[in-house]
């Protein structure tokens, strides 16, 4: 692996102090102030905020205030971007790696299992980032079996600007940090203690739909230098009647067909999309601003590409002036180049089908997807150029992820997994799941390239069931409780406690007495939990998992209701109103109990790294209509990883025929290192299994390896 270089500052600067702006405009601002809080000011609008910095923002000037422009061009990613270049530019850090260079081999080998931290998520006294470089979280990653920290998103997101807060925090606004996540000096410490425990860090950068901040403001105010970043255009005056009222600037609505088929006709708007006719994209569609000020006293009203939400507008890649492809290159450089992150999550979905139709569907008749597959192979590229990894971390159709592999980045999503798993455990019903395995298999998707896990404990996407039956995703969501479309914000442990016969234990921790109500309930969801994660952790390729995950940490009341607090190392220092109960208590009391859900995982993950399992070859799936399902890979030293798992509410025997002729060597169980009766030379291996248990065997491997995986590293 290569040397991480000592993270630096970007050099932009911060937002100046009020004692910096012009004397007139301070006592005009002042006065403003003054009289609308004598006036008794109104009900709170979605104006833009200054967060506790710079400027305040303008209240009834006839145009845009100059100050405050200039201040939010400096807190702009694109106002950023010239600084992290010019670091760059002319240095030799260009030429340190090969842009083309493709090799996940490597980063298999040196760091197979990712702790998968949300800095929102995380219960700490103080910014997450710090509370990351603290002693004994290497140590407890090692007991884990855990060589990989990926930490997103640490961006402040569009909530300080509109007063609206995104689930997931993808609406990332800036390239800096956001206060909660650390601050430079935090982000150069943790790189160097992970380091010096030979362990990897990562991150994401900034999605292609951002969140509404001051990129977007500054483009919508028509300020120089910021056309062409989004995918956005005036509407003449004369056809604001086609457009939805709107009281506040930034109070931005989607727009309803027959508005978006009136501004057609009028020619604002092209009269098709081909990411409109893909029926596996983030929804999303056409959005209006209020009427905004400009910088140059006209008022000017907007649409504009969302994705997800209205609130989340789309980066135009393909604008000739590339604005945008400066911020996402500044970000890549300050993730990779500068703060030495080895991986690099990429977010490019909502730029796939970005295009108008082409003239002709092309060669093979596959649509068209520009610009996302260049934007992604872009990035991918300059990631190489610094010396990491590329990760696509969207929710793709199987079809796509050979072809993104096949484009040069080095992991994508793993989408089938986890809503297939997840569909077993609630339904009773593996055939999905096997059923999206075996489609990957058969388009050539290469396993060890994908990624495991990914928003590993805070939800879970079931729009991939519908590439086996469209009927499956609303099916899922009806079993799992989820009210309305799109995707369900919840913890593993509350989405394994929807599974029919299973309660949630008491909401404290730790660990009850045997043969209690609250043991067999936590010893139920355990089983769930392992069940759900075990399928996909014996698949090869990189494999994420949370403190959400490992706790038990069990939903919590709002729009996100994953987004509960939960401690890393000890106790979680937060009151019950922000801490998330924890169903399996604390890590470090968990992991002094061999027979706790950490425990058991970490036996899992350490052997997994022992015996290569990442970097092998699935071999076969299998899945019955009884709740039975089992798979087999085969691993680069020889030998197989066997998982045998039974989702039904009854004990049963599983099988799994072997995929080469006769299953010669040991067979091992991976928990507890004890052989497995197996007949040598048999072509199939059955297990007797409880309801909703899994099982892991090593077929043919080392006595060591199992060894390697049951003691602390």
């Amino acid at each position: 692996m290569r040397r991480h270089p000592q993270a630096a500052r970007d050099g932009t600067g911060r937002a100046p102090s009020h004692a910096r702006t012009a004397a007139g405009a301070r006592l005009l601002l002042l006065a403003l102030c003054v009289l609308l809080t004598l006036a008794g000011c109104g009900p709170r609008t979605h104006r833009t905020r200054e967060a506790g910095r710079g400027p305040a923002p303008e209240l009834g000037l006839p145009r845009a205030d100059p100050a405050y422009v200039q201040w939010m061009e400096r807190q702009s990613m694109l106002g950023m971007a010239p600084g992290l270049a010019s670091q760059v530019s002319g240095s030799g850090l260009i030429w340190s790696n090969s842009a083309s260079a493709v090799r996940p081999g490597m980063l298999l080998e040196a760091a197979p299992n990712w702790l998968y931290i949300t800095p929102s998520t995380l219960a700490s006294s103080g910014p997450a980032l710090r509370a990351l470089a603290q002693p004994g979280v290497t140590a407890l990653m090692a007991r884990l079996g855990l060589r990989g920290l990926y930490v997103t998103p640490t961006g402040e997101t569009g909530e300080i600007w509109t007063g609206r807060a995104l689930p997931g925090g993808d609406d990332v606004t800036t390239l800096g940090l956001a206060p909660h996540a650390g601050t430079e000096e935090d982000v150069s410490r943790l790189t160097a203690t992970l380091e010096a425990a030979s362990m990897q860090s990562g991150g994401q950068i900034p999605p292609a739909a951002t969140g509404l901040g001051p990129d977007f403001i500054l483009q919508a105010r028509h300020a120089p230098r910021f056309d062409g970043i989004y995918a956005m255009m005036t509407v003449p005056k004369e056809l604001w009647t086609l457009l939805p009222v709107v009281p506040e600037e930034w109070e931005c609505l989607p727009l309803r067909p027959e508005s978006v088929r009136a501004l057609q006709e009028q020619g604002v708007l092209p009269r098709a999309i081909v990411r409109d006719g893909l029926p596996w994209a983030e929804p999303g569609g056409w959005a209006v601003t209020g009427e905004v000020r400009g910088a140059d006293g006209v008022p000017r009203r907007w649409v504009y590409r969302y994705s997800g939400h209205p609130l989340r507008p789309v980066l135009l890649w393909q604008d000739p002036s590339g604005q945008s492809r400066r911020i996402i290159s500044a970000s890549i450089i300050r993730h990779t180049g500068l703060q030495g992150q080895t991986l690099a999550g990429l977010r490019m979905e909502a730029l796939l089908g970005l295009d108008v139709p082409p003239q002709t569907e092309g060669e093979g008749g596959k649509t068209r997807l520009t610009p996302g597959p260049e934007a992604l192979a872009d990035a991918t590229r300059e990631i190489h150029r610094y010396g990491g990894w590329a990760m696509q971390a969207d929710v793709l159709p199987v079809r796509l992820n050979a072809a993104v592999l096949a484009n040069g980045t080095d992991f994508t999503r793993d989408a089938m997994s986890a809503p297939g798993a997840g569909y077993a455990l609630l339904s009773g019903d593996a055939r999905p799941l096997a059923a999206l395995l075996r489609n990957a298999l058969s388009q050539g998707v290469d396993f060890r390239r994908l990624a495991h896990g990914l928003e590993a404990g805070r939800s879970v996407d079931w729009r991939p069931l519908a590439e086996v039956s469209p009927e499956l995703v609303a099916r899922a969501r009806t079993l799992a409780g989820q009210r309305g479309e799109g995707v369900q914000w919840t913890t593993t442990a509350s989405l394994a406690a929807q599974t029919p016969g299973l309660r949630l234990p008491a909401a404290s921790g730790g660990r009850a007495e045997a043969d209690t109500p609250r043991a067999r309930e936590q010893e139920g969801l355990r089983n769930a939990v392992e069940l759900y994660e075990g399928v996909q952790l014996a698949l090869p390729g990189l494999y994420f998992i949370s403190p959400q995950t490992l706790t038990g940490a069990l939903n919590i009341a709002g729009d996100a209701p994953s987004d509960g607090k939960t401690p890393l190392l000890g106790a979680s220092p937060l009151s019950e109103q922000e801490a998330a109960p924890l169903a399996f208590g604390p890590l470090e009391e968990q992991l002094a109990d061999d027979g706790s859900f950490a425990a058991r995982m970490a036996r899992l993950l350490r052997t997994r790294a022992a015996v290569r399992l990442a970097a092998g070859r699935l071999a076969a799936v299998e899945a019955d209509a009884g709740g039975g399902y089992a798979a087999a890979t085969a691993l680069p030293d020889g030998g197989y990883w066997l998982v045998f798992a039974n989702f039904s509410d009854r004990p049963r025997a599983v099988g799994l025929r072997f995929p080469v002729a006769g299953g010669s060597g040991t067979a091992i169980d991976v928990q507890n290192g004890r052989p497995v009766p197996a007949e040598q030379g048999a072509r199939e291996l059955k297990l007797d299994l409880q309801a909703r248990q899994v099982r892991h065997v090593l077929l043919g491997a080392t006595d060591s390896s199992v060894q390697g995986g049951n003691n602390d590293r």
